[in-house]
């Protein structure tokens, strides 16, 4: 039985629209084992998904939907069991019960699937050429130059500029939004019947996330594939998807035809995840304005190489255009744009992670413009960051404890290792984590904890000062207004400044008190975030803001 009344285990509407049923999944469960015992990851799930249509996983990260998808494929790890239970048909096939060979037939040929990282799924030492051939021949018997002009067509037909240059590059050599494209033509390159879309744009800018959404449907339509599509953005789900599964701990709560679920959610879990989207406004400034810190005509550039080996040309690419900036006490100053506009660059170039070569800089009233490594050290503790890919950025060998005490270590605070524990674990309570989990690793959490636990490590040294990059951008909607409310909370009782890099306005707006727009590195655009959201100035700043409160423009 499932385990709710709003989650029957077929679908409320199943054959009413006359279509055909493609895929059936029945009693989907999978237990993992781990150190002290077993993991329910997907507790009886069951869904249905006919030709031609999307339906959404929708849920809170660890709630289940990425193990599904991977049961589907039969990707999952040595760790994981499938229950007996558990049936899957695809076009009256059934999965479960295939060996390794025929599934290896299966995927990328009846079903494909995009990963939500496309920098891990694709391979960083051979040409996206070669990558896309691969899966050419390994379903088709044709040339390689046949492989190669279908590859072309390929990448012509997930609109990236340039396809026959672009065969010959690779992954690390273009954005995020061209290797998930890459990664979509992938998935696409045999046909599909069904395409699982796992978090397909979730570390994407507003407008090539729509881009790329828009590129699904489209494809969708063109070949009458049936999409899966898995998110926690509840804006793509009712632009989207026809039919909608909301999981949570492993199990179907409620399920529903989209619009009926969003008019009328019945599951008390889901009309949270409904409330969920990023609220209210930056707590008002008082009239104490001093300044935190300030860039007065920044400049970044690299040098980068054009041409072969025996004719290089060198070039100055200027990523950040002598920029200026003023951030308050206790003041939120968001800076926006799309992916490649100059924004990281600008942030770390500010606490001096990055070299800047002009302009002057000034923390708290000291210049730092000129200081280096060494200089920076007596600074550091008081000016934090957290970073963008929580996974990335905390180390994988090391506890929860040993990552959180280790800048406490470094910069002599705390007495003795008694009180830096106690001060390890009011961080983990100031983030909204248990104190239980100091002896666990990285790879035990789901995205939003592990960010959680890089805020910790960050709030941990009582800085005056965090530069936020990119926080929220791979959170679960629930999770990101979880996140807005602990950083404004943190700001308040401990009177941080933040410097919030984003290219969600949605967060910006609930988060931020002023807010900087640039492009091709230079501000286009700043003032206060309701003035500038509500009335952008500048076609650019419009265009992003379509793109983020309407998803379809």
């Amino acid at each position: 039985m499932s385990s709710t009344p709003f989650a029957p285990e077929e679908r409320l509407d199943l054959g009413e629209h006359g279509r055909e049923l493609i895929l059936d999944a029945r009693h989907v469960a999978v237990d993992f084992k781990v150190e002290g015992g077993i993991v329910h990851a997907v507790r009886d799930v069951s869904f249905q998904l006919h030709k031609g249509e999307t339906i959404a996983l929708v849920g809170e990260s660890g709630s289940g939907k990425s193990v599904t998808a991977r049961t589907l494929m039969k990707l999952l790890t040595k760790r994981a069991t499938i229950a007996p239970q558990t049936k899957v048909t695809l076009s009256g096939k059934d999965i479960v019960a295939m060996s390794d060979k025929a599934m290896r037939k299966l995927r990328g040929n009846d079903l494909s699937m995009i990963f939500q990282e496309p920098m891990s799924s694709l391979n960083p030492v051979y040409t996206i050429g070669q990558q896309l051939c691969e899966i050419l021949h390994l379903h088709n018997k044709i040339s390689r130059k046949e492989a190669m002009e279908r590859a072309e067509a390929l990448l012509e037909e997930v609109q990236i500029p340039e396809p026959g240059a672009r065969l010959r590059q690779y992954p690390h050599q273009m954005s995020g939004g061209q290797r998930q494209r890459v990664m979509i033509a992938m998935a696409l390159a045999n046909r599909p019947d069904v395409l699982i879309a796992d978090e397909p744009t979730t570390a994407l800018d507003v407008t090539v996330q729509a881009q790329i959404l828009n590129l699904i449907k489209d494809l969708k339509s063109k070949y009458g594939m049936a999409v899966i599509l898995i998110t926690h953005d509840l804006t793509i789900v009712r632009q989207f998807s026809d039919y909608v599964y909301v999981m949570q701990n492993g199990a179907v709560q409620e399920h529903n035809a989209t619009e009926a679920l969003f008019e009328n959610p019945q599951h008390s879990y889901t009309r949270h995840l409904l409330a969920s989207e990023p609220k209210g406004v930056a707590n008002p400034l008082g009239d104490m304005r001093e300044t935190m810190l300030e860039g007065k005509d920044v400049k970044v550039s690299f040098t980068l190489k054009r041409g072969g080996f025996f004719k290089p040309d060198f070039f100055e690419l200027v990523a950040v255009d002598r920029l200026s900036l003023k951030l308050q006490r206790h003041e939120t100053l968001g800076i926006v744009g799309e992916s490649g506009s100059g924004k990281t660059t600008f942030g770390q170039a500010m606490i001096r992670l990055i070299s800047n070569q002009g302009g002057e800089i000034y923390f708290d009233g000291e210049p730092i413009h000129n200081r280096n490594r060494q200089g920076m050290r007596p600074l550091r503790s008081r000016m934090q960051i957290v970073f963008q890919d929580p996974f990335a950025s905390l180390n994988p060998r090391m506890s929860i404890r040993q990552i959180i005490e280790e800048g406490l270590i470094v910069n002599n605070i705390g007495a003795n290792g008694r009180e830096r524990l106690d001060r390890v674990r009011q961080a983990l309570e100031d983030s909204g984590l248990p104190s239980t989990i100091l002896q666990r690793f990285p790879h035990e959490f789901s995205g939003g904890q592990r960010q959680r636990i890089a805020i910790a490590r960050a709030v941990a040294m009582e800085p005056e000062f965090i530069l936020l990059d990119e926080p929220t951008s791979a959170l679960d909607l629930s999770v990101q207004a979880q996140i807005i409310d602990l950083l404004r909370k943190l700001q308040d009782e401990k009177g941080l400044s933040y410097l919030f890099i984003s290219h969600d306005l949605k967060v910006v707006r609930a988060l931020c008190h002023r807010v900087l727009v640039m492009q091709n590195g230079k501000i286009v655009e700043q003032g206060p975030v309701n003035e500038v959201l509500v009335n952008p100035q500048t076609e650019y700043t419009a265009r992003l803001v379509r793109a983020a409160f309407e998803i379809a423009a």
